[in-house]
């Protein structure tokens, strides 16, 4: 076990629907609709400008530590991603759906793996996840994940939370719901 990071990567995550996998070159146009989606970049910074655009479409996607795509175990179809990474110097968790993705418990079903993950692999004693307040399905998730607010801040024009659990805690059952019908919608575009 290690607190910044394993020495061994690529790690392959399995839950009931998902494989989390290291990105592929197959890979590539799903992962630049997915940065470039503005139903998606709603609560993660907003629209893309076109030289970013370029830069995504030439860059390598690499297998950076702690960066994971989502595809989907029946077909391996790529719907999302999902990272847990130090970038603020302490281990945070993110994640992005396609928006036709959302609302169906992925999010719930990735993060689970990977929190999973962290507990047996990682020495951390504690992870984080910012999310925008106005994003409502995060908050909701995140408080369901076990994460409780830190303190707000801005970033990117708006407000955001920057929630945290602990490792230590168990978590939530993966037999049981934890997103539901009630939870707020997904957003739409416009």
């Amino acid at each position: 076990m290690t607190s910044e990071g394993t020495t061994q990567w690529p790690v392959r995550l399995t839950s009931a629907r998902l494989a989390i996998r290291e990105p592929g070159d197959a890979d590539r146009s799903t992962m630049i609709r997915l940065m470039t989606d503005p139903v998606t970049r709603e609560y993660l910074g907003g629209a893309v400008d076109y030289a970013s655009r370029q830069a995504l479409e030439l860059s390598p996607l690499g297998l950076s530590w702690g960066r994971w795509v989502l595809a989907r175990r029946e077909d391996d179809t790529m719907i999302g991603s999902i990272t847990l990474d130090y970038d603020r110097g302490e281990l945070e968790l993110s994640y992005a759906l396609l928006p036709e993705c959302t609302g169906q418990g992925f999010a719930a079903e990735a993060c689970l793996a990977v929190l999973g993950w962290a507990q047996e692999t990682l020495e951390d004693g504690h992870v984080i996840a910012v999310t925008q307040t106005r994003n409502k399905r995060s908050v909701v998730l995140l408080r369901r994940l076990g994460f409780t607010v830190r303190k707000g801040l801005e970033e990117f024009g708006t407000q955001q939370l920057l929630m945290e659990r602990s490792l230590a805690d168990p978590l939530p059952s993966r037999d049981g719901p934890v997103q539901s019908p009630s939870d707020p919608p997904p957003p739409q575009q416009t």
